[in-house]
């Protein structure tokens, strides 16, 4: 890493951070307290942590050894992991389900598992990033992205797959069970795409090694799409 690009690490990344985290940690004190129970205010409020202190330990073992032997640079990344995760965490109302409304305001327990998974499988993803040696911050930017962008699509994939009833049975049904199968499944997900994205950056291989290690994702995802649909004729 350059000297300008630590230097946007520690301007830029954290400050975006606090933003984009901001919409998330204002409703846990905000809403009606008499809404969403403390159990569940608690979740919300330290399952960021959580990932992020998950996040820590990646970059101290596994991350490219400028990193793990810098307390500038690995401060930088993971204030870029959580910008990364804050910029996540806004795009999951637009997939279904949101912390705010559906936990916060409706107390729905279902809603709250499969934030969880959400949340872990959107930091796998970006520890896998993070793992392997590489030239600067573009890898990293590189690489979390491939993998984070393929994990929002298999994930709209499978709610569109299953006739929008892995978000409605979620949302409008409360079934805990398909909040533990949704959070499953993003979590397994995130899993496959980080480790499709470790490694040390070969440019020229990049897409070709992610596609070839991505690929078990996609039927993973059909499977749990098809499912549900065949749950849903097998009613009618």
């Amino acid at each position: 890493m350059d000297d300008w690009e630590s230097g946007i690490g520690l301007a830029l990344f954290p400050l975006v951070a606090v933003f984009a985290w901001l919409p998330w940690y204002l409703p846990i004190f905000r809403v009606n307290r008499f809404a969403a129970p403390r159990s569940q205010r608690i979740v919300l409020g330290v399952a960021p942590i959580v990932c992020l202190t998950f996040l820590v330990l990646c970059l101290e073992k596994l991350a490219a050894k400028a990193v793990r032997e810098s307390a500038v640079y690995g401060f930088s990344y993971t204030a870029l992991g959580a910008a990364a995760l804050g910029i996540c965490s806004l795009l999951f109302p637009f997939f279904g389900v949101s912390a705010r409304d559906d936990v916060l305001e409706r107390r729905n327990p279902a809603a709250l598992l499969a934030i969880v998974g959400a949340l872990l499988g959107a930091t796998l993803c970006f520890v896998g990033g993070n793992i392997g040696e590489g030239p600067g911050v573009e890898v990293v930017i590189t690489s979390a992205g491939a993998a984070l962008s393929s994990w929002f699509f298999l994930w709209y994939f499978a709610d569109v797959l299953s006739g929008r009833r892995i978000s409605d049975r979620i949302t409008v049904e409360r079934d805990p069970g398909s909040g533990v199968r949704l959070a499953g499944l993003l979590a397994g997900n995130g899993v496959i795409l980080g480790a499709a994205a470790a490694g040390d950056w070969i440019p020229n291989r990049f897409l070709h090694d992610f596609a070839l290690s991505a690929w078990p994702a996609l039927p993973l995802t059909g499977i749990a799409g098809w499912r549900r649909t065949c749950r849903q004729t097998g009613r009618r």
